[in-house]
C-alpha cells in the first residue's frame, strides 16, 4: 500500500486505542475526566490529519481513477479490504467509497473479473451499511444493493466464459446475496427476497455447476443458503407465508441443525443455541410444537446459559435468548400473563449478566443485543420497567453517552424549573397542565419530567456506538445521512411500552429546528406532540451542552459557558424555541454552577451504576 494509506490505518488505530474505556471503572474521576479530555485532543488531530491524507491523496485519486495505473488499483483494492476486513468494519464506508470508484474503473476499461468482484464488494459494503441503521427500518440502500448483486449474479449467463475460479466464486456469492437486497416488511419485498433465495439454492444444489468449478466451498455456500432462508421465520412471525414457505424453513432449520451438531460431534464443542431456538422455531411454525411447549423449550436451553460467558454464543444465550422469549411469549395474551414470573426471573438475570460486564464501554455485539430486548420488552406492573432498564442498565454501558444524556436532563430540568416560575403561560398543555396555576402546582413533577425526557431524547445514538467510536475522520455527507437515523430507533424504543412512550416523540424530533428549515427528521410535526414545550426545552438543553462538550471529538472547539448561551439566543426562533432560547442569559449563574461540577458528578453516577450502587 501507498505511504498515506498505511498512515491513515495507523491513525485509525490510534484514535481507537484512545477511545477505547475498557479498562475498568476508574479511581479518580477527576483524574479520568482530564486524561478524556487530553485524549481528545489527540483524537482530533488524528482526525484532522486523516481527514488531510484523504483529501489530498485518497479522493483525488478516486476522482481520476479511469487514468490510475494498474498498481495503483491494486494498492486500493488492498487499502479497502484493510478497512473493512469482514465483521470488524474498521471504515466500511470509506471501503464502500473506494469499491465504487474501483467499480467504475472496471467499467472503463471493461474488465469483466474485476467488475463481478467489484460489484460483489460494493454491495457487501452497503449491506453492512444497512446493518447499522436497521432498527431504523429506513431503507436506505436496499435498492442499490439490489441492482449491484443482480448484475453481478447476472453473469450466471456468461459462466462458461469465465474461466477464473473466484470470479465464478463471486457470482455465486451475488446471486446469494441478493436476498439481502430484500427483507419482511412486506408481501411484495417477501417474494422478491424468495425469489433470490430459491432461485440462489437451485444453483447451488445443481450438480452441472459443481462439476464445472469443483475448487468452490459449495458445501460453505449451501449451508449459508439454508442459514438466510432460516431469517423467513420473522415472516412466519407475523402470520403470513404459505405451506410451501413453512416446509422450506423447515428443511433449512433442520439441514442447518444437522451441520451443527455434526460439527460438534467432529469438535467435541456444544451446538450454538442459536441454530437449536432457529429449529424449534421452525418446528412450531409447522405445528409440530405448541407454543406453551416451545417457550419450554427454550426456558430450558436458559437454563444452560453460562451466566459469566460474555462470547458471542453467551450473548445469544444471555441476552438474545430473553428477547426471542418475550417475542414468543407475547404471541398470547393468556400466555403472556402467566409467564410474567419467568420473564422477570430473566430480566433479573440479565441485568445482573450486563452489570457483570468485563469491560465499561458499550461493544457493538452487547448492544446489538440489548437493542433486541428493548425491542421487545414486556412490562408488567410490578416489574422492571423499560425506563428503569434504559436509564439505569442500558445508558450506563457507554459511559461518555451517559454524562450527555444526564447532562441534558439535569439542564432541562433547570430550565423547566426556571419557566415554570417565569412564563408558566407557554407550558399549558404539557402533561395535562390546564392553567398557569397547574402549571405552578407541579413545578417538581414537570422539572421530574423534563429531566426525564432528557436522559431518554438521544437513547437511539447507542445504537450507533460504533460509528461514533471509529471515528478517525471528517464524517461524509453518508454518514450524517446514516446517523440522523438515530431518531427513529430511539422513537422505536421508547414508543413500545407506558413507562416510556411519553418521551417518545422527544426522541423523534429533538434534531429538528424550531423553524422547521433545517434538522431533521423532516417526518415530524409539533403539531402532533402534545409536549412540544418539554421537547424545546430538552433540544434547547442538549444544544448548549454539545457546545460545551469538551470530551467529544465531533466538537471541535468547546466553547464556554458563555459562549454557548450566546450562541443559543442568537438561533432562538431558528434552530430552538424563541420562549426556551431567550430564558437563558438569566440562567448564566445557575448554570455556571451546574457546569462547574456537573460532568464530573455525571461520571461518578455512570460508575456508580456500573459497580451496581
Amino acid at each position: 500500500m501507498k505511504a498515506y494509506q498505511e498512515a491513515y490505518l495507523k491513525n485509525l488505530q490510534q484514535a481507537l486505542d484512545l477511545t477505547d474505556l475498557s479498562a475498568g471503572v476508574p479511581e479518580d474521576i477527576r483524574l479520568f475526566i482530564e486524561e478524556r479530555r487530553s485524549r481528545t485532543e489527540m483524537v482530533r488531530a488524528l482526525v484532522a490529519e486523516n481527514t488531510a491524507l484523504l483529501r489530498e491523496n485518497l479522493f483525488p485519486e478516486l476522482d481520476d481513477i479511469a487514468t490510475a495505473d494498474e498498481a495503483d488499483v491494486a494498492m486500493l483494492a488492498e487499502f479497502a479490504a484493510r478497512l473493512h476486513p469482514g465483521e470488524k468494519q474498521l471504515d466500511v464506508v470509506l471501503a464502500y467509497m473506494i469499491h465504487n470508484a474501483l467499480l467504475a474503473y472496471a467499467r472503463r476499461w471493461n474488465k469483466r473479473d474485476m467488475l463481478i468482484r467489484e460489484l460483489y464488494q460494493t454491495g457487501l459494503s452497503l449491506f453492512y451499511m444497512q446493518n447499522l441503521i436497521q432498527q431504523s427500518r429506513r431503507r436506505l440502500y436496499y435498492w442499490k444493493m439490489s441492482l449491484l448483486f443482480g448484475e453481478a449474479a447476472s453473469y450466471i449467463r456468461q459462466y462458461d466464459e469465465i474461466e477464473d475460479v473466484q470470479t465464478r466464486g463471486y457470482i455465486h456469492r451475488s446471486m446469494a446475496n441478493l436476498a439481502l437486497a430484500y427483507d419482511w416488511s412486506s408481501d411484495e419485498e417477501a417474494a422478491r427476497k424468495l425469489k433470490a433465495m430459491r432461485t440462489s439454492m437451485r444453483t447451488l444444489t445443481d450438480p452441472v455447476y459443481r462439476e464445472k468449478t469443483p475448487d468452490l466451498p459449495w458445501d460453505t455456500f449451501l449451508y449459508k443458503s439454508h442459514q438466510e432462508f432460516t431469517t423467513a421465520i420473522s415472516y412466519l412471525h407475523t402470520g403470513k407465508g404459505d405451506a410451501r414457505l413453512v416446509r422450506e424453513v423447515m428443511e433449512s432449520a433442520a439441514y442447518v441443525w444437522e451441520r451443527q451438531l455434526e460439527n460438534s460431534r467432529k469438535n467435541g464443542t456444544k451446538p450454538h443455541i442459536r441454530w437449536q431456538m432457529e429449529y424449534d422455531m421452525a418446528q412450531y411454525y409447522c405445528g409440530i410444537l405448541t407454543l406453551t411447549e416451545l417457550l419450554r423449550r427454550m426456558e430450558a436451553a436458559y437454563m444452560e446459559r453460562d451466566p459469566e460467558s460474555y462470547s458471542e454464543r453467551g450473548l445469544f444465550h444471555n441476552v438474545f435468548l430473553v428477547a426471542l422469549y418475550a417475542g414468543y411469549a407475547a404471541h398470547e395474551e393468556d400466555i403472556l400473563q402467566k409467564k410474567e414470573q419467568v420473564l422477570s426471573y430473566m430480566y433479573r438475570m440479565l441485568v445482573r449478566y450486563v452489570r457483570s460486564a468485563p469491560v465499561t464501554q458499550l461493544d457493538s455485539s452487547l448492544t446489538r443485543h440489548l437493542i433486541t430486548v428493548v425491542m421487545n420488552f414486556v412490562e408488567y406492573p410490578d416489574g422492571i420497567s423499560l425506563k428503569d432498564f434504559l436509564m439505569r442498565l442500558v445508558t450506563c454501558r457507554a459511559p461518555d453517552n451517559y454524562v450527555f444524556f444526564r447532562m441534558t436532563g439535569d439542564v432541562a430540568a433547570r430550565i423547566m424549573r426556571y419557566a415554570v416560575r417565569h412564563v408558566p403561560e407557554e407550558l399549558v398543555g404539557i402533561c395535562g397542565c390546564a392553567s398557569p396555576e397547574q402549571v405552578r402546582e407541579r413545578e417538581e413533577e414537570l422539572a421530574a419530567f423534563a429531566y426525564e425526557d432528557g436522559l431518554l431524547h438521544d437513547v437511539g445514538s447507542l445504537m450507533f456506538t460504533q460509528m461514533t467510536a471509529h471515528y478517525a475522520r471528517s464524517w461524509t455527507e453518508e454518514e450524517h445521512r446514516m446517523y440522523a437515523s438515530h431518531v427513529y430507533v430511539g422513537q422505536r424504543m421508547l414508543a413500545r411500552c407506558a413507562s416510556t412512550a411519553p418521551h417518545a416523540q422527544t426522541a423523534f424530533g429533538h434534531h429538528r429546528s424550531y423553524d422547521g428549515s433545517a434538522g431533521y427528521p423532516e417526518e415530524y410535526s409539533r403539531q402532533a406532540n402534545e409536549n412540544q414545550a418539554v421537547t424545546d426545552i430538552v433540544s434547547a438543553a442538549a444544544y448548549l451542552n454539545r457546545l460545551m462538550d469538551d470530551a467529544s471529538p465531533f466538537q471541535r472547539t468547546p466553547l464556554s459557558l458563555d459562549e454557548a448561551i450566546d450562541k443559543a439566543y442568537q438561533e432562538a426562533g431558528k434552530t430552538l424555541s424563541p420562549v426556551f432560547a431567550r430564558l437563558l442569559p438569566g440562567m448564566r449563574r445557575e448554570l455556571a454552577e451546574y457546569f462547574a461540577d456537573g460532568r464530573e458528578k455525571a461520571y461518578e453516577q455512570a460508575f456508580a451504576m456500573l459497580k451496581g450502587e
